[in-house]
């Protein structure tokens, strides 16, 4: 039976720095940078199954950095990650239909949920294994928490999609 993990409220752990935090934010970063282009394939399915191979590999390495056991939850990490981006695909429609001249699915739309899905899951994970946590633990209400929290506090919003200078400062 798995434990639970105590969380701290989300802008305490945020802010809160550790000895891998910059191992952390470059496997981040070079993910995200591959999701992004992923999103850019303007082949419906193959982004999402490129995206979530990213994905898949970011937490992977992210787990090794924490010294967090995967290997038998490899398989559970790849179908949660293709759910999730199927999910953010699907966010890309009503996104782009905010997108001025975008006439329906814009692949930069596309690039920019798909970066910006997966800049978050690994920064939830990030805090979710330095805290502690393991892939036996891991709590998709708290993942999706964790996404309603940064709409709350405005770390994504519209114009994180809409402004390209606001997306970069996000993504990177």
């Amino acid at each position: 039976m798995s434990q639970t993990v105590p969380v701290q409220p989300v802008q305490t752990a945020v802010n809160r720095k550790d000895e891998y935090e910059s191992k952390a934010s470059n496997i981040i970063r070079k993910y995200t940078l591959a999701s992004t282009g992923a999103g850019l394939i303007p082949v419906l399915g193959l982004d999402v199954a490129a995206a979530a191979t990213s994905q898949v590999f970011m937490i992977r390495e992210l787990a090794d950095l924490y010294s967090v056991r995967h290997e038998d939850k490899i398989q559970q990490v790849a179908v949660t990650s293709a759910m999730g981006s199927a999910v953010a695909r699907a966010v890309t429609f009503a996104v782009s239909s905010f997108l001025p001249g975008s006439g329906g699915t814009s692949v930069l739309a596309n690039a920019a949920v798909s970066g910006i899905y997966t800049a978050t899951v690994g920064e939830f994970y990030k805090l979710h294994f330095r805290d502690g946590g393991t892939l036996d633990d891991v709590n998709i209400t708290d993942l999706s928490n964790y996404f309603i929290d940064e709409f709350k506090r405005g770390d994504i919003s519209m114009s994180t999609f809409t402004n390209p200078s606001k997306l970069v400062s996000y993504l990177f």
